[in-house]
């Protein structure tokens, strides 16, 4: 997301939540923009979702659904979701993303909408650290609804998507994270998603530049990373 799109964002948080939340998120904004842009790296080998499906405890109060575009989310859904930050940006990006032939998964508890994720086959929205196959899936920008987060909604709608994905015999599924969410991290540390490492990207003259680390391991400082030597995409 382009720092224009974030400053929309917290302009619009303010407008609902007023000054003072308005600063508390401010200060997660500032402290997000300068400190280091890597990513965590995820994979996992669809072949395998059979062990999810034998595995996989799916509580009664939740359901999944796939859509395709605009037309299939519910009148109510759809305000609930691009009224969550900026409207005009959350409709501009949901387009474009159905234009460009994603699907966003929603997940639904007790009926009330609890969250949605991502998902596009072949090639991802923008340059990603690795070169998809055709039959590859980029999962990305997850989000639960405020008052479903804690409840473990995010790890099995991701388990929920990987055994329909593994279903339709697609070959490998990724999905990265930022180094500071350690609430994503936590949350996909719940799934079946193995840790590939950690990478930053850099655009110069309309190339991406790959720079990989290696995985961090639970005890070592996030800044302690070796640093690999640049890949182009």
């Amino acid at each position: 997301m382009s720092i224009s799109d974030s400053i929309s964002r917290l302009i619009s948080y303010y407008k609902r939540h007023g000054v003072k939340a308005t600063l508390q998120r401010g200060k997660v904004f500032v402290s997000r923009l300068f400190s280091s842009n890597r990513l965590v790296i995820y994979s996992y080998d669809l072949s395998k979702s059979e062990a999810i499906s034998s595995s996989r405890a799916w509580p009664e109060s939740l359901s999944v659904v796939r859509v395709t575009s605009q037309e299939q989310i519910e009148k109510q859904d759809w305000l609930q979701i691009i009224n969550f930050w900026d409207a005009k940006l959350s409709e501009r990006n949901f387009n474009t993303r159905f234009r460009e032939g994603a699907s966003v998964w929603l997940i639904r508890s007790d009926g009330k909408l609890a969250g949605f994720g991502w998902t596009l086959t072949g090639r991802s929205i923008k340059p990603h650290f690795f070169p998809f196959g055709p039959n590859d899936v980029h999962l990305f920008d997850f989000l639960v609804f405020p008052e479903f987060r804690g409840k473990g909604m995010n790890p099995l709608l991701v388990t929920h998507i990987l055994e329909q994905l593994g279903k339709e015999r697609r070959t490998r599924a990724f999905i990265e994270a930022a180094e500071w969410n350690h609430a994503q991290l936590n949350s996909l540390a719940k799934t079946c998603f193995q840790m590939l490492g950690v990478a930053r990207k850099r655009a110069i003259l309309g190339r991406t530049f790959v720079e990989w680390g290696k995985a961090p391991h639970p005890a070592e400082p996030s800044g302690a990373h070796a640093t690999a030597k640049p890949r182009v995409l």
